[in-house]
């Protein structure tokens, strides 16, 4: 799947879209159809643009949640296992490093009080 930021309605390609970019994206759409300049037939194209890009962005939110309730489950059985979560800035290999260093901050606390 190929992700990439919204600039001026187009997608640019290789740049990965998180919720901040998902909001402004569609704060955007929701000021194109509240423009009262527009023709009957403009306003007509933005509801088009805002109801796709409303669609998308449903989408997006739902494999987001779909990836957090997977990481959820993985911590709770105590897997090792991580999921990235673009859309909420949420990477493995950040995840992996916190996750390593909070187990060596519990490990040297459960030494520490033995």
């Amino acid at each position: 799947m190929q992700t990439g930021k919204l600039i001026s309605g187009q997608m640019q390609k290789g740049v990965s879209m998180n919720i901040v970019d998902l909001n402004e994206a569609l704060f955007k759409r929701i000021n194109a159809i509240e423009n009262e300049e527009l023709s009957n037939e403009e306003l007509e194209r933005e509801i088009r643009k805002s109801e796709a890009v409303t669609s998308l962005a449903d989408v997006l939110i739902r494999n987001a949640k779909l990836a957090l309730d997977a990481q959820k489950l993985f911590d709770e059985y105590g897997t090792e296992r991580t999921v990235d979560i673009p859309l909420l800035g949420i990477s493995n290999e950040g995840l992996m490093t916190e996750n390593k260093n909070l187990r060596r901050r519990l490990a040297d606390k459960e030494a520490y009080y033995e």
